[in-house]
């Protein structure tokens, strides 16, 4: 855990941006913490050995941005965030035609290039993380990090029924709070667009295309009451990746990232290069 006290300076404390984009006919909004100015990151693109870094957030089916709002504020403090709400989701008109994961991932990698990155730490949370996944695979020499939260489906469990009830077996340790926001973000996400795209995520064969990522570091992570993502589900992801880690946070449930964004961020912190923590440490030292 992160106290105050022991917080970096942030790079450059800069405003908030909220953007509202179209790529491929769809409606996505872009909000990005302790970055340039919209315009200049075209020119300034965040690249391999430059020393920034940037965090890239992809929230989870039916989901929104809203949840990932405080994991962003701690990951401001040591580069660069960027969020999406995808189509369909925070009130967005859903695409006109169901979209397979790497559809979703191909959104998320023009998001990114419009904005200039093109070596991001990945951060995605369930339906997320298969994103996330899908850009390692797709897409190697461009994403070589990620954070993998709760990532579903367990292969043995590939049936709505048995993954809703684990849903709601995890649900009884989640928070009040956080059911809040999620109850929210499920009124406000467009229903055709929610049924259309679960039994997409619960199809999705994640374990064979992360097996594609080995050049990647990964980070597993799960919160102690995840049965989505339950220990021996990890460890069948993690087999033909021996570079990769997992970690598991005590008490915590699915949306693990909401209430212990400081152990979320501590472990996405722990996969920036040298030269990333080299610009961090300098520009804490003229603070």
């Amino acid at each position: 855990m992160t106290t105050d006290s022991h917080r970096p300076a942030a790079l450059h404390f800069l405003p908030e941006q909220h953007t509202l984009a179209h790529i491929a006919g769809m409606s996505i909004r872009i909000h990005r913490f302790n970055a340039l100015a919209a315009g200049l990151n075209r020119r300034q693109q965040d690249t391999p050995g430059d020393g920034r870094v940037t965090f890239v957030l992809i929230h989870g089916i039916g989901m929104s941005s809203r949840y990932m709002k405080p994991l962003a504020r701690t990951l401001a403090e040591y580069g660069e965030v960027l969020l999406l709400d995808m189509p369909g989701s925070a009130g967005l008109p859903a695409p006109q035609r169901a979209r397979s994961i790497a559809g979703f991932a191909a959104i998320v990698d023009a998001a990114l290039a419009l904005n200039g990155i093109t070596d991001p730490i990945l951060i995605g949370h369930s339906m997320g993380a298969q994103i996330a996944t899908e850009l390692l695979a797709r897409r190697p020499q461009k994403y070589r990090r990620a954070c993998l939260i709760g990532p579903p489906v367990n292969a043995a469990e590939r049936h709505l029924p048995i993954a809703f009830a684990r849903y709601l077996q995890s649900g009884i340790y989640e928070k009040g709070n956080l059911m809040a926001v999620a109850a929210l973000a499920y009124m406000r996400c467009a229903k055709d667009w929610f049924f259309t795209t679960l039994p997409i995520m619960l199809r999705y064969p994640i374990e064979n295309r992360i097996s594609l990522a080995e050049h990647a570091d990964i980070i597993f992570l799960r919160g102690q009451h995840d049965y989505l993502a339950p220990p021996s589900w990890i460890k069948t992801l993690q087999q033909n990746l021996p570079q990769s880690q997992s970690v598991t946070i005590l008490g915590a449930a699915h949306s693990t990232l909401y209430n212990d964004d400081d152990d979320v961020a501590q472990c996405a912190i722990s996969l920036m290069q040298p030269d990333e923590l080299a610009r961090l440490a300098q520009h804490r030292n003229t603070k």
